[in-house]
């Protein structure tokens, strides 16, 4: 084996090292947000987290479980619901933003809040942002944290789309980012008004790329944050986000009001 070959498996080893430390971290690894300052006029919420499209519920009561160490009444939404095939993620995307509506006002009476915080992760941001636009989200909702959110859509799925791979029509236009309904979910804004968005991205995000497409442009009130900004070597990805401490702390400062700040973990 060439000296080439033997560093690029060593780096390979590293890398994959360090992403199932970060899989395995506990919660308790989890820096707590308390001496954030909270705006007075930002009161706590109860907290929707609109999982992943692959996601399972494990992962998700992963990452619900340092919300609510921190202080968050969190709620899980599950965009696939594996026993049941419409909720099928590479069939639909609109499909399970209707389904929002009817959770979300669970949570409402529940919790007798008037609005809730909405936390995202990878195509459940455009779940969300669907429902916000055309389902009635809206008027619901005070603030949307996305982590690579997919905010101007896919190049894959275009490509999927032009190579007539797609499992649904309709879904790959919904995630693509040359789509007729992705562009309209972005017209004339991104960000709709009432709404504070905060976008987070790594330059090294494996699967929603290139990572200025999970970041916001145009009129709006929100904050982008791209991670190695603020934590230039922690190892910041897609698949793992979630279960990534100083990820988790941006996501925490964004729930007190902003602005974004991380807690490195180097």
């Amino acid at each position: 084996m060439t000296k080439v070959s033997l560093t690029f498996v060593a780096f390979l080893t590293g890398l994959s090292l360090v992403i199932g430390g970060i899989a395995s971290s506990p919660v308790g690894a989890t820096p707590n947000n308390a001496d954030n300052a909270r705006d007075a006029t930002w009161p706590k919420l109860p907290v929707v987290y609109v999982s992943g499209s692959t996601e399972d519920r494990s992962s998700a009561e992963k990452f619900a479980k340092v919300l609510r160490h921190n202080g968050f009444d969190t709620y899980i939404f599950m965009v696939w619901e594996k026993n049941d095939p419409k909720t099928n993620p590479y069939t639909t995307v609109s499909g399970n933003s209707r389904r929002l509506p009817a959770f979300v006002d669970k949570v409402l009476s529940r919790t007798g809040a008037p609005r809730v915080d909405i936390v995202t992760w990878s195509q459940g941001g455009l779940v969300t942002r669907y429902w916000l636009k055309y389902f009635g989200g809206a008027p619901h909702v005070r603030s949307m944290v996305g982590m690579s959110a997919l905010i101007k859509g896919s190049p894959f799925q275009r490509v999927v789309q032009e190579l007539g791979g797609c499992p649904s029509r309709v879904a790959c236009d919904e995630m693509s980012d040359s789509g007729k309904r992705l562009r309209a979910l972005n017209t004339p804004t991104q960000a709709l008004p009432g709404i504070k968005y905060f976008n987070i991205t790594t330059r090294w995000d494996e699967n929603a790329f290139p990572y200025t497409t999970n970041l916001m442009t145009g009129r709006g009130d929100y904050e982008n944050l791209v991670t190695q900004k603020q934590c230039p070597v922690d190892p910041v990805f897609h698949t793992t986000m979630t279960h990534t401490p100083s990820v988790q702390s941006a996501v925490i400062s964004a729930l007190h009001g902003g602005p974004m700040r991380m807690k490195c973990m180097f």
